[in-house]
């Protein structure tokens, strides 16, 4: 690679790093909703043009913006098994804890909501699929809500509303949703053992 392109290539991304630094900071602001390309481009220090040279449109911006964040608090995506979602969980709430206005903002504006798009379908994915081990054998309808549940709490809708509503600190209201996510995964476990016995059972009593 000659210096030409490495240079290019370094300033590229020192533009994109601020474009989606500067949208973090509006996500930040009394009006997220109301942020624009434009107004976007000039907190960067960039033309409109060339901000649209790096992203088409304000919901692939959004969801950079998102991405960017994520990965620079740490924010896990990955989880090994259903025992882990309460703990991945704990941790992406603590990291995002650190900055509550932002988190609030990714919660209930519709920018925000943009933002954690695309890490929130890669979260849920990874939950969905740690599930597996818990509810197999288990009836399809059963596993379908509480797929649901254990879903939606592993969030920072979850602990958010939790914490506004019944004024438990963010801590609590954390602590309180990693109770829940791992007392529907002991249930769950219970279910699937109840059910390998009496699948059991009916399996011995046919032999006889």
């Amino acid at each position: 690679m000659s210096v030409g392109v490495a240079l290019r290539e370094k300033q590229a991304k020192q533009v994109r790093v601020a474009v989606l630094e500067a949208v973090i900071a509006k996500l930040e602001s009394e009006a997220p909703d109301d942020v624009s390309m434009a107004d976007i481009a000039q907190s960067a220090g960039i033309s409109l043009r060339t901000l649209y040279r790096y992203f088409p449109d304000r919901a692939s911006l959004l969801q950079s913006a998102g991405e960017h964040l994520y990965n620079s608090l740490g924010v896990p995506v990955a989880i090994a098994e259903p025992e882990d979602i309460a703990r991945s969980f704990s941790e992406a709430a603590w990291r995002l804890a650190a900055r509550p206005r932002l988190t609030r903002a990714l919660v209930r504006t519709g920018a925000g909501q943009v933002a954690r798009s695309a890490m929130r379908k890669q979260r849920v994915q990874a939950i969905r699929t740690a599930l597996k081990p818990a509810t197999s054998g288990l009836d399809t309808d059963l596993v379908r809500r509480a797929t649901a549940l254990i879903t939606h709490l592993c969030s920072a809708t979850s602990w958010v509303s939790i914490a506004d509503e019944s004024g438990l600190s963010d801590a609590d209201a954390q602590a309180a949703v990693s109770w829940g996510i791992d007392a529907l995964i002991g249930t769950l476990r219970t279910a699937a053992r109840h059910s390998g016995g009496a699948r059991l059972r009916q399996v011995t009593s046919e032999e006889k």
